[in-house]
């Protein structure tokens, strides 16, 4: 796996096991939709379990070394809640529980913390 990948990988696990492997807007349990067995400690196997992305709250491109951090990232729902914290990105609009500010809020953190932590990261590898 190349350290890209270990990054991306690390942010995503971080992220999904702070949040319970929960989206944290509609609160459905759920699984890694990119595969792992992450998810069994915290809600066994079952087949109800929905397909959860790590969305970084604020766009990569706008973070220090692609703001891969859990600071940086919330576990939402891939079908529903991902889209509509997508779609706000984009827009500016929409459902205000999709902005980046409530969405930080949710997870504890906030803009400047996860500038600290991305960039205390960049400095560890």
């Amino acid at each position: 796996m190349s350290q890209k990948q270990q990054v991306r990988a690390a942010f995503r696990r971080g992220t999904f096991t702070r949040d319970k492997y929960r989206c944290v807007v509609c609160g459905k349990a759920g699984k890694d939709r990119q595969g792992g067995d992450g998810h069994v400690k915290f809600h066994g196997d079952g087949a109800e379990l929905v397909p959860l992305d790590a969305h970084h709250i604020e766009p990569r491109e706008n973070m220090p070394f692609g703001g891969y951090v859990p600071e940086n990232g919330v576990t939402l729902c891939d079908d529903d809640c991902h889209m509509k914290a997508e779609d706000y990105l984009k827009t500016g609009t929409g459902d205000e529980e999709y902005s980046p500010a409530k969405l930080y809020e949710r997870i504890k953190s906030s803009r400047e913390k996860a500038i600290k932590a991305a960039e205390a990261t960049a400095h560890h590898s």
